[in-house]
């Protein structure tokens, strides 16, 4: 199955995400737009993994993080990911922190020792659409405005999910959520 592993994000970032959806579809772009119940902070994209192998996965995740610091992070602007020169992905920044940076670490080496590897730049983000053509004219600078002020979500777990692509877009189920101090609860 198709699996990633994410933070969720709190309804304060999902409102300003589709917020800056709606003004951006009115400024002319078009996209294929997060659905606000898809909005997260995505940590590790796993591809197709065995459903037994995620089950282990996790559970070694969770023994590895188990008692993990809570912390904050920083939801704190609007970019994108830029392919032939144009925008391909548009998102809300992440400020990245030594927290979130150290879990990231943390995790990214017990997946390491399960034959997983990722690039080593972590570049926290919250991807909101992933841009088609044609642009509008002068898009940069319509992007280059939207600000919004800075958003705190706290963050006690990570999830486990598996996304199922379709034709009006993913579908994500959450298949695990473990707490930092809490344990490993298992979704049916």
């Amino acid at each position: 199955m198709r699996t990633f592993i994410a933070i969720d994000v709190n309804e304060q970032v999902r409102d300003v995400a589709m917020q800056i959806v709606e003004k951006l579809m009115r400024r002319g772009f078009k996209a294929n737009w997060v659905s606000r119940e898809n909005v997260h902070l995505t940590l590790f994209f796993l591809g197709e993994v065995d459903p037994k192998k995620v089950d282990e996965i996790t559970r070694h995740l969770y023994d590895r993080i188990k008692g993990f610091p809570s912390f904050y992070y920083h939801v704190e602007k609007l970019g994108y990911f830029v392919k032939n020169n144009k925008p391909a992905v548009i998102w809300l920044g992440v400020r990245t922190n030594q927290a979130l940076q150290k879990l990231y670490e943390e995790m990214e080496a017990e997946l390491s020792k399960h034959n997983f590897s990722f690039e080593k730049k972590f570049t926290p983000h919250i991807t909101i659409g992933r841009v088609k053509d044609p642009l509008p004219p002068a898009w940069k600078a319509l992007l280059e405005d939207i600000t919004y002020e800075p958003i705190l979500v706290a963050v006690d777990r990570f999830a486990v999910y598996s996304s199922t692509l379709t034709p009006s877009g993913p579908i994500y189920k959450k298949l695990y959520e473990c707490q930092f101090e809490g344990g490993v609860i298992k979704y049916e």
